[in-house]
């Protein structure tokens, strides 16, 4: 067994097949996609017999935190082949990817999870509720008007790239840095097609499905937009596909509650219950975030509060993955300082009431996705009643949702 970094001309057709034995690749047709997905970023390999058989690859990108950002480092893919399993070869090569990752000036990182627990071994935290709704797109209570759209191919996905970095941004927004990202994301999407607006040569907003049959449902995968009355103009072009479409996939833009523009959706749900057009509405957490760069997590956090001043000893679980490196996490000591100026220096003060947290905890606080009390309950945080109550009320944020899945 040994790592080495990607190479398209010896890995590209064993991270293929990799790719098509966990059943992430479905056809011959998406084999280039996954040559643009691999052409930027960064992708560390581990072999058997000099043959790649888990693969993980990362890329840049930021995440906003209420007005301003961090920078990010996406981990977009880990993969690992029928005969590598067990080995910790993804454990490792995540861990080598995020000190890699952090080395390049990353202070978050984010990650889709394929099932709760095994990231938290590197120290990730779950991220907010994300709510998904199938329903029918003649329901759709939008009376805005809508102008004929212009017709996307994967052709278009420069644009469609710039539309989704210029899209309205709020807390937890992630965008991801290179456009031919979005290309290999478009060309994975059998008969995926796009419907948007252009402002001269400019893609404003649209909206990429991937339809499945003749009458759905449709699942949107991406949308984009840079105010609520271009939000608007979008769900009233969803609508009048429903002529033909009886149910659409979509999760629940960030700017409003989808539920208020549906008519009658208990009904719906009820009338449609076990059809293959069933209504529903979904909610779950399947994106992780943690902390690269404390300091720079803990600054972005403004707060005209009574300021909180504490010790914080963080645990953090690369320090045992990355013996030998020269980043080796985030754990260890610090002084944090949280109010209308906010900061993390290494050290300790005394007096001071003292935080005990891992990594992942700690991130999901300084976020608001989980409240600190209530992390003493469920995760791996405690600290002095008093504590925690003032932690309550300083971390009070909006929900942060990524609205792009990688």
């Amino acid at each position: 067994m040994a790592f080495r970094e990607y190479d398209e001309a010896r890995d590209l057709k064993a991270i293929d097949r990799i790719w098509r034995e966990i059943a992430w690749l479905d056809s011959p047709e998406q084999a280039p996609a996954l040559k643009d997905f691999l052409s930027v970023g960064d992708c560390l390999t581990a072999t058997i017999a000099d043959e790649a058989e888990c693969a993980v690859h990362i890329v840049p990108g930021s995440m906003r935190y209420l007005d301003e950002s961090l920078e990010m480092c996406a981990v977009t893919a880990v993969t690992t082949s029928r005969l590598a399993r067990k080995q910790g070869f993804a454990r490792d090569l995540t861990a080598l990817q995020l000190a890699k990752g952090a080395s390049q000036g990353a202070e978050i990182a984010s990650l889709g999870m394929f099932d709760q627990g095994y990231y938290d071994r590197l120290g990730f935290g779950t991220g907010s509720y994300e709510h998904t709704f199938v329903l029918d797109p003649a329901t759709l209570l939008v009376d805005a008007r809508f102008r004929p759209p212009v017709r996307l191919d994967k052709e278009a996905w420069r644009d469609v790239h710039a539309a989704m970095m210029g899209r309205m941004a709020g807390h937890g927004t992630c965008c991801l840095t290179p456009p031919e990202f979005i290309k290999g994301e478009l060309g994975f999407q059998e008969n995926g097609f796009g419907l948007g607006y252009y402002e001269g040569e400019t893609l404003t907003h649209f909206f990429w499905a991937v339809p499945r049959g003749e009458n759905g449902p449709y699942r949107i995968t991406f949308i984009a937009y840079r105010n609520v009355g271009e939000l608007m103009e979008l769900l009233a072009l969803i609508k009048s596909l429903g002529d033909q479409v009886s149910t659409v996939i979509m999760r629940e833009p960030p700017h409003i509650q989808l539920q208020d523009l549906l008519r009658e959706p208990f009904r719906n749900r009820r009338n449609t219950k076990a059809s293959e057009y069933a209504n529903e509405h979904r909610s779950l957490a399947y994106w992780q975030i943690r902390a690269l760069d404390i300091a720079a997590c803990v600054s972005k956090r403004r707060w005209n509060g009574p300021a909180v001043r504490f010790n914080l000893s963080l645990r953090d679980p690369l320090y045992e993955l990355l013996e030998g490196e020269p980043w080796r996490g985030v754990g260890g000591d610090y002084v944090v300082h949280v109010g209308e100026s906010s900061e993390a220096a290494p050290g300790q003060e005394s007096g001071l009431p003292t935080l005990q947290a891992g990594v992942g905890a700690f991130t999901r606080m300084l976020f608001g996705i989980v409240s600190a009390s209530k992390l003493a309950v469920t995760d791996e945080l405690s600290g002095p009643a008093a504590l925690l109550t003032q932690l309550d009320a300083a971390f009070v944020l909006p929900t942060a949702r990524t609205t792009w899945d990688f």
